[in-house]
């Protein structure tokens, strides 16, 4: 499993979850298994995928959701308009082509986006998919009654038409350059997919709907049944627009740690976990029978500091603690250095990245002096206090999570040689992302997770004044209306050049104000059993970008 927000996942989101660090290392040496994981059969059956992760999703519409593994498994049964293949590229699912200014469905004076969609598409339960889908999707999005993660993209639109059955005129207040990369799009942090007119648009809101736990959509397999804290079963849609998927059947059972998930797959009961995680890289490398799948993909993990109250409302303690921690000791130790250490809040690899960022290596001694230019002062004990009381901040983790929990060690570790004492607060998987959990309500001072960074590298929805939870990702619930102002200028201007030239500008002045501090961009890590067939996982959020096409003999 992976620690997303949501926000991930932060998120929401997304953040919505992938996180820092997986799994737990189990004890070696066991001799024989005395308790099944979860309640699956030893043998697999041919066209049966038995999957496992261990977290279980509260919802089933990621429109609610900062969790991966809620991305991940309502793919099955849901799909998007666009989302990135195993190369990286734009791929056009429910959309027949992805809208650009080349292929002019994008106007020149960008407020115009014309989506023409896939026909011959059918919901799981026979109605027809059309434009009246994309509609009602998107006024549910808008809706004010419903708890949405993240709404950016979205508040962008005016109003959109349907003058057939399968085109979609989006009208724009604005020029927004990244909508057809956040629009109904399968990629980052928020993604939302497409419902069905005929289901929701009569709905006054959707937050209590049994639609989210039980959805009809237009993707490979339907869910049979769904056992809250158990079980889900998917089964193959016979009347798939892609053609009838080569497995009869997803089985997927959240496993209740870790070590048990490695029994699994050691015992082969359980045939893949795409979204393992690097932090027990090196028993999976072990594992016979099955193998190890590492891509590259869109996600930063981060250290988020709650900037809406102290300590981390100033500016010389966030800077201590970037100081203060050996970012690349942690990757070797949490992750087993599957990753790139990050130096700003866009990959390396971006058309936007650009160098010359303000920069934190580890160093204890400047992390001293930030602490002492701020006023904090060390009492007899070696811990830092100010105004009369200490500094301390409560640190919030992911119950369950070994590896997370080992890089929650060794970050308070780091801070205590500083002067700041960290009390670590573990919560279940399934409440810390959520609207109610302690990141979105601010009950936290600090937390480590990863999130996926936007494919267009607009991240008002990370970083924005408008977007502090509950109403976007932006976790940290720090506001810059300059940084603000340069993301919309950014995002109305075609010119990729002068884009550049702008998200420069905004990264140097977020690394300086520094809400998050950036770790390392993560490799996804997966673990699969040989017989799989065809699997090669999307760079975006959901890396099951062509289940139809899996096998497993």
């Amino acid at each position: 499993m992976t620690i997303v927000r949501a926000a991930s996942t932060p998120f929401a989101a997304a953040r919505i979850v992938c996180a820092l660090a997986t799994l737990a290392i189990v004890c070696a040496g066991c001799s024989r298994v005395t308790t099944s994981v979860g309640r699956y059969e030893h043998a697999s059956t041919p066209g049966v995928l038995r999957l496992s992760d261990i977290s279980d999703p509260s919802t089933l519409n990621p429109m609610f959701s900062g969790a991966d593994v809620a991305y991940q498994l309502s793919s099955y049964t849901l799909e998007y308009l666009v989302q990135l293949d195993d190369r990286g590229q734009l791929l056009p699912v429910l959309a027949a082509r992805v809208p650009s200014a080349e292929n002019g469905d994008v106007s020149k004076d960008g407020l115009t986006v014309v989506y023409h969609l896939r026909h011959g598409v059918t919901w799981s339960d026979g109605a027809p998919f059309g434009a009246q889908d994309v509609i009602a999707s998107w006024r549910q999005v808008m809706n004010p009654r419903n708890n949405v993660i993240i709404r950016e993209g979205y508040d962008a639109i005016a109003s959109i038409d349907a003058p057939d059955a399968y085109t979609a005129l989006v009208h724009l207040h604005h020029p927004y350059a990244s909508l057809p990369t956040r629009f109904f799009a399968g990629i980052q942090e928020g993604p939302i997919a497409v419902m069905p007119a005929h289901l929701i648009a009569r709905l006054p809101d959707m937050n209590r709907s049994p639609y989210n736990a039980a959805p009809i959509g237009t993707g490979p397999f339907i869910l049979k049944s769904w056992e809250r804290n158990g079980r889900m079963i998917f089964v193959a849609n016979p009347h798939y627009w892609r053609g009838k998927p080569q497995l009869h059947e997803i089985v997927f059972q959240a496993q209740p740690s870790s070590a048990t998930e490695l029994i699994g797959f050691q015992t082969h009961e359980i045939d893949a976990d795409f979204d393992a995680g690097p932090g027990m890289l090196p028993e999976y490398r072990r594992l016979t029978g099955m193998h190890v799948v590492e891509s590259r993909s869109l996600r930063l993990s981060v250290g988020v500091m709650n900037c809406q109250k102290p300590p981390f409302n100033d500016v010389h303690v966030r800077h201590a603690l970037a100081y203060a921690l050996d970012r690349a000791a942690i990757m070797r130790d949490v992750v087993h250095g599957a990753g790139t250490i990050a130096d700003e809040f866009v990959p390396n690899w971006s058309w936007a990245y650009a160098s010359g960022m303000p920069l934190y290596p580890y160093n204890a001694a400047r992390a001293d002096a930030e602490l002492d230019a701020g006023g904090y002062v060390r009492n007899s004990n070696g811990l830092r206090m100010h105004d009369g009381q200490p500094l301390s901040i409560v640190l919030v983790g992911v119950g369950g999570d070994q590896a997370g929990a080992k890089l929650d060690a060794m970050v308070q570790q780091y801070l205590r040689a500083v002067g700041i004492a960290v009390t670590i607060k573990d919560y279940p998987y399934g409440l810390i992302f959520d609207n109610d959990g302690p990141i979105r309500t601010g009950n936290y001072n600090l937390v480590f997770y990863s999130y996926s960074v936007n494919y267009d590298p607009s991240s008002l929805d990370d970083f924005g004044c408008r977007w502090f939870p509950p109403n976007g990702g932006n976790d940290a619930r720090f506001c810059n209306p300059a940084t603000d102002r340069l993301e919309e200028a950014a995002l109305t201007i075609p010119d990729r050049a002068r884009r550049k030239a702008l998200y420069a500008q905004i990264e140097r002045e977020r690394m300086a104000d520094l809400p998050m501090l950036p770790l390392y961009f993560r490799d996804r890590v997966g673990v699969v059993s040989d017989a799989l067939q065809r699997y090669s996982p999307s760079s975006g959020i959901i890396p099951q970008w062509n289940a139809s096409l899996w096998s497993l003999p």
